[in-house]
């Protein structure tokens, strides 16, 4: 295959041949068959194509962004000749890597390992091995691509975080713990009533008492014990701080995960994600996920009013609207502990949340890490 250096060498040498006849020079009908002849023996170069047939394992297949990861190649020369080795180039993504493979004596393998950037979380296709042969002016190149591809999982990045924010939330029904009890729905407190509300569970004696209408507040000690609900709408972030946001939710993730939290991960694009599947695998999702052009804030939080609630509720997002605040207004009251994860460029921060809601504007991830875990002293 003609380089792009051997397209022009071969095509100043067509024209200045043809002017060389055509204008009776013979210094150029010389000038143009040499190049010719150049091109020529490039061709002749190249046809003995290297023959090398490659294994890959890459390792480990699940990586923490910016932690090391390696392909391992084992190459076999599979021709009959010795290869001269050289640079070939290794397929990631949409990119390309070059890889050092040694020469090699005909059935001769040998083991080549290459690091692979792990700077970007994502899900990445190692492969396949493209092994070429130059001649030496670079005008031709010729040569084969393994078939044997990998894949690579990038997970975010995460930052420690402690339990819960403004505090380490007590059990709902004893002592504090990690781990929700077991039962059905049982009372918690009472708490004014709310559009939606079961009007079979309005406590007439408080109502009389107070002038307001209130509700006995059961819970499903079932449910999840804290909810995660990520805006993933691309309308409310740029590339940086969706990053972010995306490192927040998998920090939250990890940090119910080890303290074996039940947590339950709700997005706008309208994904849902457990303390019922393993850790990995809501990692993955998370690594291969991207902005999302529909979905409604306001509609997911909506959902809630008729939820048995828990004892955190978070909301990871980026541009916020009122009429959403409000949504999050009518259901904070079915969670101990209500907080507001916002990142977006200062002109779109919010200046004040919820009432009784913590609110975390942050520039960073880490930024964001640094609050929450300063609310949990507080």
């Amino acid at each position: 295959m003609l380089t792009a250096s051997g397209k022009a060498f071969l095509a100043i040498g067509v024209v200045t041949l043809l002017l060389g006849v055509i204008f009776g020079y013979g210094t150029l009908v010389a000038f143009g068959l040499a190049l010719l002849a150049v091109t020529l023996i490039g061709r002749l170069w190249v046809l003995r194509r290297p023959r090398v047939s490659a294994e890959r394992e890459v390792i480990p297949v699940r990586v923490r962004s910016g932690r090391p990861a390696r392909s391992v190649l084992t190459v076999r020369n599979s021709g009959r000749r010795t290869t001269t080795g050289g640079v070939a180039l290794e397929s990631f993504g949409q990119a390309a890597l070059p890889v050092q493979i040694p020469g090699l004596e005909p059935g001769e393998r040998a083991t080549v390992v290459t690091d692979l950037p792990t700077d970007r979380r994502g899900v990445f296709r190692v492969g396949p091995l493209d092994v070429t042969r130059s001649d030496p002016f670079g005008l031709i190149k010729s040569g084969e691509s393994e078939e044997g591809v990998g894949r690579l999982w990038v997970h975010p990045l995460t930052h420690d975080l402690r339990p819960f924010p403004a505090g380490i939330a007590r059990d709902l029904e004893g002592p504090e713990s990690g781990e929700a009890l077991e039962g059905g729905v049982t009372f918690h407190t009472l708490r004014e009533y709310v559009r939606g509300d079961d009007l079979r569970l309005i406590h007439w004696a408080s109502t009389a008492r107070s002038g307001k209408m209130m509700v006995r507040h059961n819970v499903d000690t079932h449910q999840p014990r804290s909810l995660v609900i990520f805006d993933t709408r691309a309308a409310g972030y740029d590339h940086k701080t969706f990053e972010d946001a995306v490192r927040a939710v998998a920090s939250i993730v990890t940090a119910s995960a080890r303290r074996n939290f039940e947590y339950r991960l709700v997005m706008t694009d309208g994904t849902e994600l457990s303390h019922h599947m393993a850790t990995a695998t809501v990692m993955d999702r998370l690594a291969e996920m991207g902005m999302s052009l529909s979905g409604n804030l306001g509609h997911v939080l909506d959902g809630l009013i008729t939820d048995t609630g828990g004892v955190s509720l978070t909301v990871v997002t980026g541009r916020i609207e009122p009429v959403e605040l409000a949504a999050l207004n009518r259901v904070r009251d079915k969670f101990e502990i209500t907080t507001i994860a916002q990142f977006a460029p200062p002109d779109f921060a919010l200046q004040r949340g919820v009432a009784d809601a913590l609110l975390l504007s942050s520039a960073s991830s880490e930024d964001f890490a640094r609050s929450w875990n300063q609310a949990t002293r507080l």
